[in-house]
């Protein structure tokens, strides 16, 4: 008795897996440029701040607003950061007390755009290249 393995279509089988392995470098881009639309639209910025408390006379500065930014931390792999002191009490996991119920969590506004980034990368793919 005689078995035999062997992968038929070899070449186009590793051309393939070629294209796979340039798969973060082919959809890179497409994520930084929702990165960059998230941070704009979403995080940065006063026009995404909370409401003030009912009779709160603190002046905004901005400076949460503005310390937004998003970094490519490798090939198709984003961090969102704010480089704000309390960044972490104002949209934090742990918000603090004051801040709970009024403002968004960093982490929900990110979330909300995840579906966007779904369909925006499922396009990308219609268009990958057929090798």
């Amino acid at each position: 008795m005689k078995l035999e393995l062997g992968v038929e279509g070899a070449k186009e089988v590793s051309a393939a897996l070629a294209l796979v392995e340039n798969l973060p470098a082919y959809l890179s881009p497409v994520m930084r440029e929702w990165a960059g639309r998230t941070v704009n639209t979403h995080l940065w910025g006063m026009k995404n701040y909370a409401p003030p408390p009912p009779g709160s006379d603190y002046q905004r500065t901005g400076r949460f607003g503005s310390s937004w930014g998003y970094r490519e931390t490798g090939q198709g792999m984003f961090s969102f950061e704010s480089s704000h002191e309390a960044a972490e009490m104002i949209v934090g996991e742990d918000q603090a007390f004051m801040h709970r119920g009024r403002w968004w969590t960093a982490a929900e506004r990110i979330d909300e755009q995840v579906m966007q980034l779904a369909l925006i990368l499922e396009e990308a793919l219609r268009k990958w290249p057929k090798g």
